[in-house]
């Protein structure tokens, strides 16, 4: 669970730097027209990445 939750978190930060990237440059970077839709994929793999974490603590304990 551990690198699983290492792999979604790098990928939440790329989808950030994207999200950044496309920003600054105006365009359609990587075939996306709007920059904002980095950030709410960057949230999902964000949420995934602490729900991957919660259950590794949990196991754990057990």
């Amino acid at each position: 669970m551990k690198k699983l939750s290492w792999i979604t978190g790098i990928i939440a930060v790329l989808l950030m730097l994207g999200g950044l990237i496309d920003f600054f440059v105006k365009g359609a970077f990587l075939g996306v027209n709007h920059a904002i839709n980095y950030f709410h994929i960057a949230n999902s793999m964000w949420l995934l990445t602490i729900a991957y974490l919660l259950v590794d603590k949990k196991n754990e304990k057990s």
